[in-house]
């Protein structure tokens, strides 16, 4: 049928007509995708160092407590020293207050600024600068007396600074308080000045109950010093000038036999502040 077909359509004239067959598009393979393997997970072993064996704990030893005791080397001053120690320091260191007190309540008017600027230098004479170069006040040195601790040793400066503070202190502390009494508890004016009349006060107060009830005789700043004591010195022979002077004031109260043993009784641990 195809040639017979053909031969028609040569016979007839039309031109034969030639299909062409596509061709057949094969797919492209598609690479695939190389998938990453996962790296072998490595197993974390633990180092386990080897620890030092434990040392054996000592037991603690409990540290004795040793008693707060003067020196067996020095003699405690006898009460009338310790009377003249006291009343000299507070001439040197306070007596400048006497005569200004009575001047303000006299009703004299005056500038007390200059005589306020010499008290200050009193006070630093005979509580700073004489314990600092000599280990001793004024009061000491007239009285023949010196402080120890149980170390036979001075103690610092600041205790004798410290000790000669208690008359400012307490003058202070009531003067604040009677003040905070006139303005009233209730304000706040008079409970801040309250507080800083206790602020004065303590000190004084615990110094004195530590003399009063305490078993070894140690007064608030003996205690806090590790033990002081006021004992007896004799003359030194280094002392010169003005020093040798301030010796012989207490001359005469020696000759009079006031220092002796029998006056060093129960009563002269309350003299010792």
């Amino acid at each position: 049928m195809g040639l017979l077909e053909k031969a028609g359509q040569i016979n007839s004239g039309e031109p034969t007509k030639v299909v062409q067959t596509e061709p057949e598009v094969k797919p492209e393979p598609v690479a695939a995708e190389a998938v990453a393997e996962p790296e072998p997970v490595k197993s974390k072993k633990r180092s386990r160092k080897k620890r030092a064996p434990r040392k054996k704990r000592e037991p603690r030893q409990k540290k004795v407590r040793v008693a707060k005791v003067m020196p067996e080397d020095y003699v405690e001053a006898s009460r009338s020293q310790m009377v003249i120690r006291r009343g000299s320091d507070f001439i040197v260191s306070y007596g400048w207050t006497v005569p200004l007190t009575v001047l303000t309540a006299w009703g004299s008017y005056f500038d007390p600024t200059y005589i306020f600027l010499l008290g200050m230098l009193l006070i630093g004479f005979n509580l700073g600068f004489m314990p600092y170069t000599t280990g001793r006040s004024v009061g000491n040195w007239i009285s023949r007396t010196t402080f120890v601790n149980s170390k036979s040793t001075t103690p610092h400066q600041s205790y004798i600074f410290l000790k000669g503070l208690t008359f400012p202190m307490v003058m202070l502390g009531l003067i604040l308080f009677l003040t905070s009494t006139s303005e009233g508890f209730g304000s706040s004016s008079g409970q801040i000045l309250l507080a800083a009349s206790l602020v004065f006060l303590l000190p004084p107060l615990l110094d004195y109950l530590f003399y009063r009830f305490k078993r070894d005789d140690l007064g608030l700043w003996d205690t806090l010093y590790g033990g002081v004591w006021m004992v007896k010195t004799s003359k030194s022979a280094e002392s010169k000038g003005w020093l040798k002077r301030l010796e012989q004031l207490g001359d005469y109260s020696e000759a009079q036999g006031w220092w002796s043993d029998k006056e060093s009784n129960d009563n002269s641990k309350y003299l010792r502040c």
